[in-house]
């Protein structure tokens, strides 16, 4: 057996395998209350043979605290926490509380319109630079207590062991870093010891309520990832300091703060691309390390392997399939559904108070919701009248609803025109760094071809054809997709115009001048796609740092000064709007650094041979246009369901045959009309 799925030990706590659920904000929580749903989700990943889940958010101020958030402030919260740590217990995993204190990083809007604590008054960046006040030493001994009974009454109801969140930029790091502490008094950053009195006196109280036996496990930001803030070596030192107390069982290890300018957990970042501050504490530390951030199970085995870490915090990929150590355990990887890294209904939804789900996993957190009155989901109930069923389409959601059918009982078939799966899909994840979103198509196909789903490549449907083969199947489902839109823009005989999907497929020829009309999501991807045409790749990278080719400077003009000079028009206010925010931020950073030229509030008034004319604010003006990308939006593609309603018994649509959305978009509606048949 592998080393990741053996027991390990925290304090007097075993473990039945190293592997971590990472602390997620998942809903159902109000005013410290929570709905059986909660309990659901967790019972389901404890059920997927996780070894211990870490249940995130878990305030203690009495004062100054969230609603929509589980709460250690009173002992009337323990039955309904009793719920969840029981859930969990049935399913056969551990589960630790996380206690945290957001500090002065807490907006006004989410604790009352009290002004945010924390060790000095240092407005932030996360909160819009609202102004916080600096905690009195009085009130800092407050806090030290509030936080040792917090975790009496998490041990009260059942939780195996406390994770106080020093990461993120939250109270407890905001108390080590630089950027945040500017105290003079015991409690600043003058020397080891005053930057680690309030952690130290946390813990001392905290172990003196919960008994010496009671495991506390620190959560760390490896290094802050802010210039002037605590570098990975000023981290390591921290944790080397705390571990010499004694007071700390084990440190799990992440990287960065919400502040930070740089990509933490986005699908741009490499798998295990912060190991290695992981690796720094461990070097230093007597405690267990566990390591999180970007961590794929199969990677995750070798890690601990060779004994990088003692295990590992996997988070968002247990969203998208609860069975995640079950399946890695039997070898089945790529029966695994994969996490994409988009944290479009993730993180973004939990930043945002909201439930929080899965592009890929329909299920995910409406497991009480769907599941019918024996406990059963509907991909675990056969229909009591199987069905022959023809799909048009083989993207996302023609795949997932083939996926469901045939889980449930149903024969069925799919015809798909390209050469290949995936549908337009593939589009967007073929800009740079987002390769990941094409693992979610490909794990579709192979759920498909696995159930036993005929799936014909290079079949063109027509109505005629759909209509002939109608009588070896009972219902057509039509997951044709949706078509590029053309805007009415007046055209010069001899302009070379493109579709974006075209430079996506590799099908454009481009000229040196690229003018995309379109500052959606897509127009900023498909310039972004062109601009990095001829930059520098890792590995060039990797070859000019090791042998010195370059000086750093003209190896930064080298990554960043593609082939193509690209110019954006977007008649609105922002660009890429629809990008979910937690990726948003990321690609329009890499968008401006490529020297894309970006023009909102700006009107296409023609498209020329050779130019393309435009009118803003400052005027009309003529932009060099060797090529023009056309990114102007999609409509559904409902010409064969037209044409078919009324002439055959059963015959439906969905994903953006029915209404052009996102990927999550094409799956719900895959597997609403699936469970139903």
């Amino acid at each position: 057996m592998k080393k990741l799925y053996t027991p390990m030990k925290i304090n007097g706590l075993e473990l039945k395998n190293r592997v971590v659920m990472s602390p997620m904000s998942v809903g159902h929580c109000v005013d410290g209350i929570f709905d059986a749903a909660a309990a659901d989700f967790y019972r389901t990943r404890a059920e997927g043979g996780v070894g211990l889940i870490v249940f995130a958010n878990m305030q203690w101020d009495k004062v100054r605290h969230a609603h929509n958030v589980p709460l250690l402030t009173d002992e009337k919260y323990i039955p309904t926490l009793e719920t969840i740590t029981s859930a969990i217990h049935e399913g056969g995993a551990k589960v630790f509380a996380q206690i945290m204190h957001r500090g002065t990083s807490a907006p006004r809007a989410t604790i009352d319109g009290l002004e945010a604590v924390g060790p000095s008054a240092v407005p932030r960046k996360f909160t819009h630079y609202e102004m916080p006040r600096a905690l009195t030493i009085d009130e800092i001994h407050e806090f030290v207590q509030w936080q040792a009974e917090a975790a009496v009454i998490a041990k009260k109801a059942g939780f195996d062991g406390i994770e106080l969140e020093t990461n993120s930029g939250y109270l407890y790091g905001q108390f080590w870093s630089p950027l945040t502490n500017k105290r003079e008094d015991e409690y600043g950053c003058q020397n080891m010891e005053n930057r680690n009195r309030f952690m130290v006196e946390t813990l001392t109280a905290i172990r003196a309520a919960v008994g010496p036996d009671y495991p506390l496990q620190l959560r760390v930001s490896g290094s802050d990832l802010l210039e002037g803030g605590c570098t990975g070596d000023d981290i390591a030192d921290i944790c080397e300091y705390l571990d010499k107390t004694g007071l700390v069982d084990c440190f799990s290890i992440t990287a960065g703060w919400h502040d930070s300018t740089v990509p933490l957990i986005t699908m741009e970042v490499p798998f295990g691309n912060w190991n290695y501050l992981g690796r720094q504490i461990k070097a230093k530390v007597k405690a267990p390390v566990i390591m999180g951030m970007r961590q794929y199970i199969k990677e995750a085995e070798e890690v601990v392997e060779r004994g990088d870490f003692d295990g590992v915090v996997i988070g968002r990929q247990w969203l998208a399939d609860p069975q995640l150590v079950n399946k890695a355990m039997r070898g089945e990887y790529d029966r695994i559904r994969p996490c994409v890294g988009c944290n479009a209904l993730c993180l973004d939804a939990a930043q945002a108070g909201k439930e929080v789900g899965c592009i890929g996993n329909y299920e995910c957190n409406r497991e009480t919701a769907l599941r019918n009155a024996e406990g059963k989901l509907p991909t675990e109930v056969r229909s009591e009248h199987p069905e022959r069923i023809l799909v048009i389409g083989a993207g996302p959601s023609g795949m997932e609803f083939a996926r469901v059918s045939a889980l449930r009982g149903h024969k069925v078939t799919i015809w798909e025109k390209r050469s290949r799966t995936l549908g337009l899909s593939l589009y967007a994840a073929t800009p740079p760094r987002r390769y990941d979103i094409r693992y979610l198509g490909q794990w579709l196909e192979r759920e498909c071809r696995a159930l036993g789903v005929e799936i014909i490549l290079n079949k063109e449907a027509t109505a005629e054809d759909i209509l002939a083969a109608s009588k070896d199947f009972d219902r057509v489902v039509i997951a044709a997709g949706s078509k590029a839109v053309m805007p009415p823009i007046p055209t010069e005989e001899g302009a070379d115009i493109v579709h974006a999907w075209d430079v996506f497929e590799g099908k454009a020829r481009l000229g040196k001048n690229v003018v995309v009309v379109g500052g959606g999501d897509v127009g900023v991807e498909v310039a972004m796609t062109i601009a990095e045409v001829g930059t520098i790749t890792a590995e060039q990278l990797r070859f000019m740092m090791i042998y010195k080719t370059e000086p750093e400077a003209k190896l930064k003009q080298l990554l960043n000064n593609g082939v193509y000079k690209v110019t954006v028009v977007e008649m609105g206010k922002k660009f890429a709007p629809d990008i979910n925010p937690g990726s948003r931020w990321s690609i329009m950073y890499r968008t401006k650094q490529l020297g894309v030229n970006l023009l909102k509030e700006t009107r296409v008034l023609k498209l020329g041979k050779g130019a393309v004319e435009v009118e803003n604010a400052d005027g009309r003006q003529s932009i060099p246009a060797d090529t023009i990308v056309i990114a102007a939006g999609a409509r559904p593609n409902n010409d064969l369901y037209e044409a078919l309603k009324d002439k055959l018994p059963k015959v439906d649509a969905i994903g953006d045959s029915v209404s052009v959305g996102r990927i999550n978009n094409a799956v719900a509606s895959a597997y609403q009309l699936a469970m139903t048949i």
